[in-house]
Protein backbone atom coordinates (compact mmCIF):
# COMPACT_ATOMS: atom_id res chain seq x y z
CA UNK A 1 0.00 0.00 0.00
CA UNK A 2 1.28 3.44 -0.95
CA UNK A 3 0.00 6.58 0.79
CA UNK A 4 0.99 10.10 -0.23
CA UNK A 5 0.83 11.85 3.15
CA UNK A 6 1.06 15.45 1.90
CA UNK A 7 -1.18 16.68 -0.92
CA UNK A 8 -3.45 19.62 -1.67
CA UNK A 9 -6.42 20.40 -3.83
CA UNK A 10 -8.68 23.43 -3.86
CA UNK A 11 -12.40 24.18 -4.22
CA UNK A 12 -13.36 24.69 -7.85
CA UNK A 13 -14.34 28.32 -7.29
CA UNK A 14 -10.91 29.36 -6.00
CA UNK A 15 -8.51 26.89 -7.63
CA UNK A 16 -7.32 29.20 -10.40
CA UNK A 17 -6.73 32.04 -7.95
CA UNK A 18 -4.89 29.75 -5.53
CA UNK A 19 -2.52 28.49 -8.22
CA UNK A 20 -1.94 32.00 -9.57
CA UNK A 21 -1.06 33.28 -6.09
CA UNK A 22 1.46 30.47 -5.58
CA UNK A 23 3.04 31.16 -8.95
CA UNK A 24 3.40 34.83 -8.09
CA UNK A 25 4.59 34.48 -4.48
CA UNK A 26 6.71 31.34 -4.68
CA UNK A 27 7.57 30.98 -8.35
CA UNK A 28 6.10 27.48 -8.33
CA UNK A 29 4.65 25.80 -11.39
CA UNK A 30 2.18 23.06 -10.43
CA UNK A 31 2.36 19.57 -11.88
CA UNK A 32 -1.45 19.27 -11.66
CA UNK A 33 -4.35 21.68 -12.13
CA UNK A 34 -5.16 21.79 -8.41
CA UNK A 35 -8.52 20.00 -8.52
CA UNK A 36 -9.61 16.90 -6.64
CA UNK A 37 -10.30 15.03 -9.86
CA UNK A 38 -6.83 15.71 -11.24
CA UNK A 39 -5.26 14.51 -7.99
CA UNK A 40 -7.17 11.24 -8.31
CA UNK A 41 -5.99 10.84 -11.91
CA UNK A 42 -2.41 11.41 -10.74
CA UNK A 43 -2.79 8.75 -8.06
CA UNK A 44 -3.94 6.28 -10.68
CA UNK A 45 -1.04 7.10 -13.03
CA UNK A 46 1.52 6.71 -10.24
CA UNK A 47 -0.12 3.58 -8.73
CA UNK A 48 -0.55 5.33 -5.36
CA UNK A 49 -3.44 4.00 -3.28
CA UNK A 50 -4.38 7.00 -1.14
CA UNK A 51 -3.65 10.71 -0.84
CA UNK A 52 -3.85 12.57 2.47
CA UNK A 53 -5.07 16.07 1.66
CA UNK A 54 -4.34 19.03 3.93
CA UNK A 55 -6.92 21.81 4.14
CA UNK A 56 -6.10 24.94 6.13
CA UNK A 57 -8.18 27.35 8.20
CA UNK A 58 -6.61 30.66 7.16
CA UNK A 59 -8.65 32.94 9.43
CA UNK A 60 -10.08 32.59 12.95
CA UNK A 61 -13.80 31.91 12.98
CA UNK A 62 -13.83 29.72 9.89
CA UNK A 63 -12.99 26.39 11.48
CA UNK A 64 -16.39 24.74 11.28
CA UNK A 65 -17.08 25.82 7.70
CA UNK A 66 -13.66 24.71 6.42
CA UNK A 67 -13.84 21.37 8.20
CA UNK A 68 -17.38 20.81 6.93
CA UNK A 69 -16.06 21.26 3.37
CA UNK A 70 -13.21 18.86 4.16
CA UNK A 71 -15.67 16.24 5.41
CA UNK A 72 -17.66 16.47 2.18
CA UNK A 73 -14.48 15.60 0.30
CA UNK A 74 -13.31 12.88 2.70
CA UNK A 75 -13.99 10.09 0.25
CA UNK A 76 -11.33 7.55 -0.69
CA UNK A 77 -8.88 7.54 -2.35
CA UNK A 78 -8.65 10.99 -0.74
CA UNK A 79 -8.24 11.04 3.05
CA UNK A 80 -8.83 14.50 4.47
CA UNK A 81 -7.31 15.96 7.61
CA UNK A 82 -9.03 18.64 9.63
CA UNK A 83 -7.57 22.03 10.44
CA UNK A 84 -7.62 24.55 13.27
CA UNK A 85 -6.45 28.15 13.54
CA UNK A 86 -4.36 28.36 16.74
CA UNK A 87 -5.47 31.95 17.37
CA UNK A 88 -9.17 31.18 17.10
CA UNK A 89 -10.96 31.86 20.39
CA UNK A 90 -13.26 28.98 19.47
CA UNK A 91 -10.44 26.52 18.79
CA UNK A 92 -11.93 24.02 21.25
CA UNK A 93 -15.23 23.91 19.38
CA UNK A 94 -13.34 23.42 16.12
CA UNK A 95 -11.27 20.57 17.52
CA UNK A 96 -14.33 18.88 19.01
CA UNK A 97 -15.97 19.11 15.58
CA UNK A 98 -12.85 17.66 13.93
CA UNK A 99 -12.94 14.73 16.34
CA UNK A 100 -16.68 14.20 15.83
CA UNK A 101 -16.14 13.98 12.07
CA UNK A 102 -13.52 11.24 12.61
CA UNK A 103 -10.61 13.10 11.06
CA UNK A 104 -7.35 11.45 12.21
CA UNK A 105 -5.38 14.68 12.57
CA UNK A 106 -5.19 18.41 11.99
CA UNK A 107 -3.07 20.65 9.80
CA UNK A 108 -1.57 24.01 10.78
CA UNK A 109 0.79 26.34 8.94
CA UNK A 110 2.85 28.84 10.97
CA UNK A 111 3.40 31.16 7.99
CA UNK A 112 -0.16 31.40 6.66
CA UNK A 113 -1.60 31.48 10.19
CA UNK A 114 1.16 33.74 11.58
CA UNK A 115 2.11 32.01 14.82
CA UNK A 116 5.15 30.48 16.49
CA UNK A 117 5.43 27.27 18.45
CA UNK A 118 7.28 29.27 21.12
CA UNK A 119 4.06 31.11 22.01
CA UNK A 120 3.18 29.46 25.29
CA UNK A 121 -0.38 30.80 25.21
CA UNK A 122 -1.03 28.44 22.27
CA UNK A 123 -0.03 25.37 24.29
CA UNK A 124 -3.68 24.81 25.18
CA UNK A 125 -4.33 24.07 21.50
CA UNK A 126 -1.55 21.49 21.20
CA UNK A 127 -2.58 19.92 24.51
CA UNK A 128 -6.18 19.48 23.39
CA UNK A 129 -5.07 17.93 20.10
CA UNK A 130 -3.09 15.35 22.07
CA UNK A 131 -5.95 14.71 24.52
CA UNK A 132 -8.33 14.05 21.61
CA UNK A 133 -5.85 11.49 20.24
CA UNK A 134 -5.37 13.44 17.01
CA UNK A 135 -2.01 13.96 15.37
CA UNK A 136 -0.73 17.41 14.43
CA UNK A 137 0.77 17.95 10.98
CA UNK A 138 2.54 21.26 10.53
CA UNK A 139 4.43 22.99 7.79
CA UNK A 140 7.98 23.31 9.04
CA UNK A 141 10.95 25.41 8.00
CA UNK A 142 11.22 27.84 5.15
CA UNK A 143 8.38 28.52 2.74
CA UNK A 144 9.03 29.64 -0.83
CA UNK A 145 6.06 32.00 -0.68
CA UNK A 146 7.31 33.96 2.34
CA UNK A 147 10.37 35.94 3.37
CA UNK A 148 12.49 35.35 6.49
CA UNK A 149 12.37 35.35 9.43
CA UNK A 150 10.25 32.21 9.30
CA UNK A 151 7.79 31.19 12.02
CA UNK A 152 8.97 27.61 12.52
CA UNK A 153 12.31 25.87 12.83
CA UNK A 154 13.57 22.61 14.33
CA UNK A 155 14.55 24.13 17.67
CA UNK A 156 11.12 25.70 18.30
CA UNK A 157 9.37 22.52 17.20
CA UNK A 158 11.49 20.53 19.67
CA UNK A 159 10.77 22.98 22.51
CA UNK A 160 7.03 22.70 21.86
CA UNK A 161 7.16 18.92 21.71
CA UNK A 162 9.19 18.75 24.91
CA UNK A 163 6.17 20.40 26.57
CA UNK A 164 3.78 17.90 24.94
CA UNK A 165 5.60 14.59 24.74
CA UNK A 166 2.36 12.67 24.19
CA UNK A 167 1.50 14.67 21.04
CA UNK A 168 2.01 12.82 17.77
CA UNK A 169 3.73 15.50 15.68
CA UNK A 170 4.29 15.28 11.92
CA UNK A 171 6.81 17.83 10.67
CA UNK A 172 6.43 18.42 6.94
CA UNK A 173 9.21 18.63 4.37
CA UNK A 174 11.67 16.33 6.13
CA UNK A 175 11.34 18.11 9.47
CA UNK A 176 11.90 21.68 8.33
CA UNK A 177 12.35 22.72 4.70
CA UNK A 178 15.92 23.76 3.90
CA UNK A 179 16.85 23.50 7.60
CA UNK A 180 17.82 19.84 7.53
CA UNK A 181 21.08 20.20 9.46
CA UNK A 182 19.10 21.60 12.39
CA UNK A 183 16.50 18.85 11.93
CA UNK A 184 19.24 16.29 12.53
CA UNK A 185 20.34 18.19 15.64
CA UNK A 186 17.00 18.87 17.30
CA UNK A 187 14.35 16.44 16.03
CA UNK A 188 15.87 13.16 14.87
CA UNK A 189 15.29 10.19 17.13
CA UNK A 190 12.53 11.75 19.24
CA UNK A 191 9.56 9.57 20.16
CA UNK A 192 6.24 10.64 18.61
CA UNK A 193 7.86 12.90 16.00
CA UNK A 194 7.36 11.94 12.36
CA UNK A 195 8.60 13.45 9.13
CA UNK A 196 6.84 13.66 5.80
CA UNK A 197 9.30 13.77 2.92
CA UNK A 198 7.43 16.13 0.63
CA UNK A 199 9.57 18.44 -1.50
CA UNK A 200 12.83 17.01 -0.09
CA UNK A 201 14.17 14.63 -2.74
CA UNK A 202 13.60 17.27 -5.39
CA UNK A 203 16.17 19.52 -3.68
CA UNK A 204 18.73 17.28 -2.00
CA UNK A 205 21.32 15.20 -3.84
CA UNK A 206 20.56 11.49 -3.69
CA UNK A 207 23.30 10.75 -1.15
CA UNK A 208 22.14 13.50 1.22
CA UNK A 209 18.50 12.49 0.84
CA UNK A 210 19.35 8.92 1.79
CA UNK A 211 21.44 10.00 4.79
CA UNK A 212 18.62 12.21 6.03
CA UNK A 213 16.04 9.43 5.79
CA UNK A 214 18.32 6.95 7.55
CA UNK A 215 19.04 9.42 10.34
CA UNK A 216 15.39 10.32 10.84
CA UNK A 217 14.53 6.63 10.91
CA UNK A 218 12.56 4.57 8.42
CA UNK A 219 9.81 4.04 11.01
CA UNK A 220 9.38 7.79 11.41
CA UNK A 221 9.33 8.86 7.74
CA UNK A 222 6.26 9.24 5.55
CA UNK A 223 6.18 9.42 1.78
CA UNK A 224 4.74 12.75 0.63
CA UNK A 225 4.84 14.92 -2.46
CA UNK A 226 3.21 18.32 -1.81
CA UNK A 227 1.12 17.66 -4.92
CA UNK A 228 0.12 19.61 -7.00
CA UNK A 229 3.50 21.32 -6.55
CA UNK A 230 5.56 18.18 -7.14
CA UNK A 231 4.89 15.31 -9.52
CA UNK A 232 3.81 12.21 -7.61
CA UNK A 233 5.34 9.65 -9.95
CA UNK A 234 8.67 11.50 -9.94
CA UNK A 235 8.71 11.76 -6.13
CA UNK A 236 8.09 8.02 -5.95
CA UNK A 237 11.01 7.37 -8.31
CA UNK A 238 13.30 9.55 -6.16
CA UNK A 239 12.46 7.45 -3.11
CA UNK A 240 12.88 4.14 -4.96
CA UNK A 241 16.28 5.35 -6.19
CA UNK A 242 17.54 5.52 -2.60
CA UNK A 243 17.55 1.69 -2.54
CA UNK A 244 16.66 1.58 1.15
CA UNK A 245 15.44 -2.02 1.04
CA UNK A 246 12.01 -3.61 1.05
CA UNK A 247 11.24 -3.12 4.76
CA UNK A 248 12.21 0.54 4.73
CA UNK A 249 10.17 1.21 1.60
CA UNK A 250 7.17 -0.62 3.01
CA UNK A 251 7.21 1.50 6.16
CA UNK A 252 7.88 4.84 4.46
CA UNK A 253 5.44 4.33 1.60
CA UNK A 254 2.50 3.19 3.67
CA UNK A 255 3.14 1.33 6.91
CA UNK A 256 3.88 4.34 9.09
CA UNK A 257 1.07 6.35 7.53
CA UNK A 258 -1.47 3.57 8.06
CA UNK A 259 -0.69 3.54 11.80
CA UNK A 260 -1.19 7.30 12.12
CA UNK A 261 -4.34 7.20 10.03
CA UNK A 262 -5.60 4.09 11.85
CA UNK A 263 -6.46 2.26 8.63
Amino acid sequence: MIIDFHTHFYPEKIVERALATAREKAGLEPALNGTRSDLIRSLERANIDYAVSLPLVTQPGRGISLNSWAKENDVKPIIMLGSVHPRDEEFAETLEFVKSQEFPGVKVHPEYQSFSFDELELDKVWQMIAELDLFLLTHAGEDAGFSPPFHSDPASLRRMHDRHKELKLVCAHGGSWKMWDDVKKHLAGEKNIYFDLSFVGELLPKSEYRKLVELLGVENCLFGTDSPWCDQAHALELLHDLELGSYAEEMILGGNAAKLLKI
